[in-house]
């Protein structure tokens, strides 16, 4: 098969599989993955596609495998479902839907339910050329579909249909840049959309490399920064937190590099302590699981929405809704975001947190993602988090804070500092310590599970 010259997403995609055989497309700090190989094991993998009808949950933890499982779906027209391969939960939301469902995983001995295929990738041998079945899906077929991160509840599982990654990785290309050849660094597990995006769609679109490296201390990810100097790094809020911290006692690599975050809106005091030790500002990515990418920002500036994309504010509820190409609703359709939010200069909008977020105490309405901004602010918090609450028949707030690590906080202390900077109906009644927020499958802080702790 001869390699076709690029002139979409898809033909990127194609291009990058077939273009050089040799070329590694995605590594880890344990191993590479060549375009040969990755095609030998979507090879071995077909067959069990070939066995049955409908979507398939595919539960791996490599990205070469992931990569790999993809194009076997794709050859055999069966949806992907993309699974964290750590969380029994998010298989169980599949097999509510459908208890027949094969859930497919790269582990030797996986047990609940999985089908073990380790064996089968270990055994698989790399092509010496493309096979005669490969194939990417068209605008209108199935790409993948991925669980939400069920911080607010259940999983919820949002199917991604080819126009979908394809419109947003083309209208992507100006703003990123990233030169063929280039390199991506990602701190966010593939099975993730965030990390599935940015960290294989996207590069394999431009003809890039991806280096996927997940659950490192803040050190090891600086390393990793000066061993391969990526164009692009890809994480959630939390790593940047941590590359901060590191960056006090490690020397700072200074680059071309484009810091990418998403997930949840950066802490405005990492972001400031960040541009200051690196450099350079971090491009903060506003988007959904549902509707993809939506708006862009360098700290401090606001969001200003993809040129593609459309935006309103709801007058009543201060609800943020979009109309984008690649949202998935009906054409010209308005959708909810699930999102507050407030104008700020002439083309853009300032995020107040979840709709769930904006609380009414004391007659007052406002947002509890200013309570924690406040939080984060006092030296000796590591995190932080605030939930609304009904407290003797009324509602208000309940702070849950993470200390830093060998930081030791009172509730008096943290009582005073918000008192000098919060107007007196946002302070919280409530003030729990916990060792560790509890956190979601996407990194994010399970604002249920902190409800289910001052629930009565």
């Amino acid at each position: 098969m001869k390699a076709p010259q690029k002139e979409s997403a898809r033909e990127g995609i194609l291009a990058s599989l077939v273009g050089d055989l040799g070329r590694t497309l995605v590594r880890t700090r344990e191993r590479a993955w060549t375009a040969a190989e990755i095609l030998g094991a979507a090879a071995r993998l077909r067959p069990s596609f070939l066995d049955g009808e409908g979507p398939v949950g595919i539960a791996f933890a490599q990205p070469g495998w992931i990569v790999a499982a993809l194009l076997a779906a794709w050859g055999t027209r069966r949806r992907p479902v993309l699974l964290d391969p750590g969380l029994r939960r998010e298989a169980e939301v599949l097999w509510r839907e459908r208890p027949d469902m094969r859930v497919l995983s790269d582990d030797v001995a996986p047990g609940d339910g999985r089908v073990a295929l380790g064996e089968l990738l270990a055994a698989s041998a790399p092509l010496a050329e493309p096979p005669d079945w490969l194939t990417l899906p068209a605008d209108d077929e199935p790409f993948a579909s991925l669980l939400t991160s069920a911080s607010t509840g259940d999983n919820k599982v949002i199917d991604k249909q080819g126009f979908q990654l394809y419109r947003q990785a083309e209208a992507l290309a100006s703003v990123l840049s990233l030169p063929a050849g280039g390199r991506v660094l990602s701190f966010v597990p593939p099975f993730h959309l965030l990390g599935f995006f940015y960290g294989l769609v996207l590069p394999l679109v431009e003809g890039a490399e991806t280096v996927v490296a997940t659950d490192l201390a803040g050190s090891a990810m600086l390393e990793l920064l000066v061993k391969h100097r990526p164009g692009l790094v890809v994480g959630t809020a939390t790593h940047y937190r941590f590359l901060v911290r590191a960056a006090v006692k490690s020397k700072v690599p200074r680059s071309a590099t484009l810091f990418l975050s998403s997930g949840a809106p950066l802490d405005p005091t990492v972001a400031e302590a960040f541009a200051t030790r690196f450099g350079t500002a971090v491009r903060d990515f506003y988007g959904t699981t549902e509707l993809g990418g939506v708006a862009l920002r360098a700290w401090p500036d606001h969001y200003r929405a993809m040129r593609e994309v459309r935006w309103r504010i709801d007058p009543d509820s201060g609800a943020l809704e979009v109309m984008s190409p690649w949202g998935g609703g009906a054409p010209g359709a308005w959708l909810a975001t699930g999102d507050a939010a407030e104008r700020a200069g002439d083309d853009g909008f300032r995020l107040l947190g979840r709709l769930d977020c904006v609380v009414k105490v004391g007659g007052k309405r406002f947002s509890t993602v200013e309570v924690e901004q406040a939080l984060r602010a006092l030296v000796g918090v590591g995190e932080a988090a605030v939930v609304s609450y009904q407290r003797f028949g009324e509602p208000a707030l309940a702070a849950f804070i993470a200390p830093e690590p060998g930081q030791a906080l009172d509730e008096v202390a943290v009582r005073a500092f918000l008192a000098e900077r919060l107007a007196s109906y946002k302070l919280p009644r409530t003030i729990v310590f916990l060792p560790a927020l509890p956190r979601g499958s996407h990194d994010k802080i399970d604002y249920q599970a902190l409800r289910g702790l001052v629930a009565g």
